[in-house]
């Protein structure tokens, strides 16, 4: 069976500034959402699911590079729709909204399929393979609004592993494991998706 790091080692293995960073990015993108509602109201109606997506991903990715690109640890990639943080050549990132059982929308191309499968927690301690990780926020869709600063660890886009909500310059408190029960799959955001489904997640 295959066995995989728990949230904790991750986090500690990042270090705080990069968990600080990634939640005051999301804290920072919820701010620029909110001044563009109450400054443009109507554009931000009439938005499609998709495209408010990619607007707060781009101030996201924005946000990161400023609290991050001072730190010599940190390489960022930036290729066409590719966007990954890699951290000391161990652990890869890549930035996407989750829905509220940590669900994330990918197209189901050979590459996105092969960033989320994991090695064995023994090759990867062996030199094998990053560590591969999904940064973000919790997306509610009621209200069109960003949620808690999240990182999730998942073997395979549909098997989510742990889920954890990361500090925010707003309330300061450490990361907790997220506990949430299997759902059923559902369509995500409106976007193009292979079928959604979580496990159990776990610390």
């Amino acid at each position: 069976m295959k066995s995989h790091p728990n949230s904790q080692e991750v986090l500690e293995a990042l270090g705080d500034k990069i968990v600080e960073s990634l939640g005051a990015a999301v804290f920072r993108a919820r701010n620029d959402l909110d001044d563009y509602r109450s400054t443009f109201p109507e554009f931000v109606a009439d938005a499609s699911e998709r495209g408010l997506a990619n607007w707060i991903h781009d101030r996201l990715w924005s946000h990161l590079i400023a609290n991050l690109e001072d730190s010599g640890t940190v390489q960022f990639v930036d290729s066409g729709p590719t966007r990954e943080i890699l951290l000391d050549d161990t652990y890869r990132l890549r930035i996407k909204r989750h829905d509220a059982h940590g669900r994330v929308a990918s197209y189901p191309t050979a590459t996105a399929n092969a960033f989320f499968e994991q090695l064995s927690l023994e090759l990867q301690l062996d030199g094998g393979t990053e560590v591969r990780l999904i940064a973000g926020y919790r997306w509610v869709p009621e209200s069109r609004e960003i949620g808690p600063a999240v990182l999730s660890y998942r073997d395979g886009v549909d098997n989510l592993v742990w889920m954890v909500e990361l500090p925010e310059p707003s309330h300061g408190e450490p990361a907790v494991p997220i506990a949430g029960p299997s759902v059923p799959p559902q369509p995500q955001f409106g976007l193009p998706d292979a079928d959604g489904r979580s496990g159990t997640i776990q610390q």
